[in-house]
């Protein structure tokens, strides 16, 4: 299939993350900052982002199901060397990443230039030395581990996550949705996961909220600074078994980890 500029923009406007108010709807919510936004030739999207007050940074990455391939990342990289390894050298690297890294950067941010500005990329191609995972159906699982994995079925309900069930594992959250609703069904029958952290006052506040339409997949990992952390899901469908002859479904996978 060809990646025509109408739909890299569709996909494009599910990343494009602005600054969010303090609250969202009844919700406490931080205000994310985008330092970077990537643009592969496979119709790929990737955005670095900064949420503020709480200094987390976020990693997240759209495309279509079965057509764009995402980045597999290394568990073992930071955000500054992930960055690194899918971009060339002629594209700037934001500040944010490199002070997140720490004193001991890699040889190869020698060669590039550091930005506190944000940084907008399109017509890259595919990056070749990070790991790429395979072709996604309904029930791909994107992470090489996961605490939790729930395949999509018709009326699968809402459901939240939270570090504390897994052995208190609360640097980085991470989430993959694929909504396997079929590609060119309404706007309005997305599959959203939303992530929280848990700030000084014992409230979860919002730092990443998307609505991800029919035929897409994404995959979010955010953190950076150890807390109490929580994903949630639900669809624009609410969970009703006999959306399109029970064709409305998505599959969520995800993690908590340090």
């Amino acid at each position: 299939m060809r990646f025509t500029p109408a739909l890299l923009a569709g996909i494009a406007g599910t990343l494009i993350l602005v600054p969010t108010p303090a609250t969202a709807g009844d919700e406490e919510a931080d205000v994310d900052v985008r330092l970077a936004q990537l643009e592969y030739t496979s119709g790929m999207i990737v955005t670095f982002t900064d949420s503020r007050p709480s200094d987390d940074i976020g990693m997240v990455q759209t495309g279509m199901i079965g057509r764009t391939l995402l980045i597999a990342r290394d568990e073992g990289d930071t955000f500054l060397e992930t960055y690194l390894k899918i971009t060339p050298r002629d594209v700037a690297v934001p500040r944010r990443l490199v002070d997140d890294h720490g004193t001991d950067t890699p040889p190869e941010l020698q060669l590039r230039r550091i930005t506190a500005s944000p940084v907008v990329a399109d017509s890259l191609a595919p990056p070749r030395s990070a790991v790429i995972s395979g072709a996604a159906a309904c029930n791909f699982s994107h992470f090489n581990w996961f605490d939790w994995h729930d395949a999509g079925v018709p009326g699968m309900a809402p459901k939240s996550y939270l570090a504390s069930q897994f052995g208190g594992k609360k640097r980085y959250s991470d989430s993959y949705v694929a909504n396997c609703t079929p590609e060119g069904s309404p706007s309005y029958l997305y599959a959203r996961h939303r992530i929280y952290y848990m700030n000084a006052l014992g409230n979860y506040v919002k730092h990443f909220d998307s609505k991800l339409a029919p035929w897409q997949h994404q995959a979010i990992e955010k953190g950076s600074i150890k807390r109490w952390r929580k994903v949630h899901y639900d669809d624009g469908w609410n969970s009703s078994p006999s959306c399109g002859g029970g064709n409305c479904v998505y599959t969520r996978e995800g993690r908590f980890h340090d």
